[in-house]
């Protein structure tokens, strides 16, 4: 199976000639499915939400898609609190957390972005532990042979490499990788800091670094956290526009990066290793 994973598209802030060249890319790549880890829009208005429509009517292959803090009403209070994923349900996807079977992969959408958290700062996520236990329940439904991986806006694993603009984790990040490597999640598909990089997580608690901007070259591990830099986004933080293709087959993940260069997208690294995938 293979997918392509983009990430904080911002429509609002976007750059034009990425945008309109980017399905025609993701199509060539010959994707079975094409999965979006948040911040389709840039203030959640209704005129950047038709923008991500558009967008997503171009591709030729079906998507899944979680929601990330942009894509709340960043003026319209009124509507932040009291129906926040509106216009989300209505020009992207009515589920907030998707979950989907398809060729041996079972793909859960988990939704970390809030309408409101305590401080100052609406933009930090979370996973809050009801979360966690209908993410059991929804894996204990997926073949027990299928390769499990989770979607989430927010990150799970910092990068490496020191940060443009620190941020923190998704909140309970420890909790969920925890429960992640105990329900045999393999990969994390996550957006948000504007970064490439992936890392791997040992169970049960140890991280080892994959490598933080260079080809993605992870050994064997329980759980591969992959992220992705804006796409199409001009809110850019020290790395490329980019998305990540993702290659499931014959026990093996492998990532490949397809970064924007000289007004062109191409492939910057591939994995030379494969992450062997390991369900006891």
């Amino acid at each position: 199976m293979r997918i392509t994973h983009l990430s904080d598209l911002h429509f609002g802030h976007h750059d034009e000639d990425l945008a309109a060249g980017l399905a025609h890319d993701l199509s060539s790549q010959n994707p079975d499915l094409v999965v979006v880890s948040g911040d389709f829009t840039q203030l959640g208005s209704r005129r950047e939400f038709m923008a991500a429509h558009a967008f997503l009517k171009e591709l030729t292959v079906p998507f899944l898609a979680v929601p990330g803090n942009h894509d709340v009403p960043a003026y319209n209070l009124f509507k932040r609190f009291t129906d926040p994923y509106a216009r989300y349900r209505k020009f992207v996807s009515d589920e907030v957390e998707p979950f989907v079977e398809m060729e041996g992969v079972a793909i859960a959408g988990l939704k970390t972005a809030r309408r409101v958290r305590a401080g100052l700062n609406w933009a930090h996520g979370s996973i809050s532990k009801s979360q966690l236990r209908e993410l059991r329940q929804r894996f204990r439904q997926a073949d027990p042979n299928s390769v499990r991986v989770v979607v989430a806006h927010h990150p799970l694993l910092w990068p490496e490499e020191q940060m443009m603009k620190p941020m923190p984790l998704v909140k309970r990040a420890d909790l969920a990788l925890r429960t992640f490597g105990e329900l045999g999640v393999r990969l994390v598909l996550s957006g948000h800091f504007h970064m490439s990089y992936v890392r791997r997580h040992e169970n049960p608690g140890e991280v080892r670094v994959a490598q933080p901007s260079g080809a993605r070259r992870p050994t064997a591990a329980p759980i591969l956290v992959a992220q992705t830099s804006s796409t199409i986004s001009t809110r850019l933080r020290g790395h490329a526009n980019a998305y990540n293709l993702i290659d499931i087959a014959n026990g093996y993940i492998t990532v490949t990066v397809r970064e924007w260069q000289d007004n062109a997208w191409v492939t910057r690294e591939t994995a030379s290793e494969k992450a062997v995938l390991n369900h006891e």
